[in-house]
This record gives structure tokens, sequence and C-alpha cells, in this order.
């Protein structure tokens, strides 16, 4: 029950959810009763804040403090165990496998095989739970490493594991003090790191994904207009610092 609520919770926090009950809201008291200078003012703020998180600008400086907190995985480091975090996928067939994943997850899995072509011994762990897919996250990832030429017996899955908290515990007991590359998104890696401090094991960050990246030329004025790709960036990073501040307030 917790875990339901704590997941709407972080729903409804979101950027587009958010803004979405504001507006609601916010017509309604337009429309529908005296408080029409309530309704205007929930209706201006929505649609502030909705703009406001669908612009570039913001959404690279709400991700890269996250993002540059830990650095590129170092290529000379080696390491026994590579655990890769999940996130989400639709295994549909008549799609490329590689496109079924997310672009988190597509990101995380070529990291993790690139770092398994430098370490050949070491062992993948892939989690990712069953949620309205009937393969789990963590099938979906030994699928594109099976495809990638590494072998089964290379692998390990963990798919009961529904939030990175769960995955983090059952990791925890394979890796056993090993030297591990945690791949995950790049502004996902310092809850990650947090909640693995609580544990023994001897982690090396592998960071991928990256979308708080400043340009190096002039970006065209288009580029500064709203897009709902920057929205959804900007949602990442907010996720994040809500994770955060979640586990402070809990610990």
């Amino acid at each position: 029950m917790v875990f339901v609520l704590k997941k709407w919770l972080g729903l409804l926090l979101m950027p587009l959810p958010f803004c979405s009950l504001l507006l609601l809201l916010g017509l309604i008291l337009l429309w529908a009763t005296r408080w029409q200078k309530s309704g205007k003012l929930f209706i201006s703020v929505a649609t502030v804040l909705l703009i406001t998180f669908s612009l570039r600008p913001v959404s690279v400086e709400l991700n890269r403090p996250l993002e540059q907190l830990y650095p590129p995985f170092p290529e000379e480091q080696p390491v026994d165990f590579i655990i890769v975090l999940g996130h989400g996928h639709v295994s549909d067939p008549a799609v490329p496998l590689a496109s079924q994943l997310t672009e988190a997850a597509s990101a995380r899995i070529q990291e993790a095989i690139r770092i398994k072509r430098l370490n050949p011994a070491a062992h993948l762990i892939f989690s990712g739970s069953i949620a309205g897919d009937p393969l789990s996250g963590a099938e979906m990832y030994a699928r594109i490493a099976e495809a990638s030429g590494i072998p089964r017996s290379d692998m390990t899955l963990i798919e009961n594991a529904r939030d990175t908290e769960e995955e983090i515990a059952r990791d925890s007991l394979l890796i056993k003090g090993h030297p591990t590359a945690l791949v995950t998104s790049a502004s996902h890696m310092p809850r990650a790191m947090t909640l693995f401090k609580n544990t023994a094991a001897n982690i090396i960050p592998a960071p991928a994904q990256y979308v708080g990246r400043r340009a190096q030329g002039e970006i065209p004025l288009y580029g500064y207009l709203p897009s709902g790709r920057y929205l959804m960036y900007s949602e990442m990073a907010l996720h994040e610092w809500i994770g955060a501040l979640w586990n402070r307030i809990r610990n």
C-alpha cells in the first residue's frame, strides 16, 4: 500500500499531471463558482510552470548538477560485476528489439555492454520487474546483451524488484564487496549511490544517458521554444530531486 501511494504521489507531483490538475481546478473555479480570481490564478500558475519546465535551459540546469556529480566510468577500472538498474520497455513484436526499450534503458544497456567488453570476465546483473508487459525489464536487457554476443551464463536477472531501493537490496546480496560497475542514468546515479552507501558494496559509478548537456555552439532561436522533450527531461530531474528529498526525510 505504501509503495502504491508513493508511486501515485510521485507521479502527481510531476510537471504535466500537477499543472493539469491546477488547470482543471482553475477552470472549475473560473466557470462554475464565484471564485474567478482564484481560478485565474491557478490557470496562470499552471501555464507559467508548464512553459518553464518545457524550456531547454531549464531542463539542462535541473539535470546538470545531478549528472556531473560522478565522472564517467574509467576504462582502466577492472570490475567483477556490472549492475544495470531497470527502466521501461514495451515488448512489441512489430518493433525491432533495440527500439522496444525506453531511451534511458537503451543508454544503460549499451553502457553495460561497453564495460563488459572492457572486462570480459565480469558478470552482468540485470534488474527490472514485470509491469504492464509480459516480459520483465531484466529479460529485455538480457535479450539485447545476447544479441550483442554475450552468453546467458554471464548474466543474472532480478525480476522481482519494484523500485531502485529493492533493486539495490537484491544486488548487494550478489556482489558481496567485489568491485562493481553501477550503470544507470546520470541523473539517477546520485540517488542510487546514496542507497548503496548503506551497504558494504564496492561500487564504481558508470553513468549513462546524459541529458543536461550544454551546447558548445550557438543555439538558434527556435531551439529555445518550449518542447515536450525538454518537459520530459525536466520531469526526469524533478523525479530525482523529489526522490532524494524523500530519502533524506525518511532517514
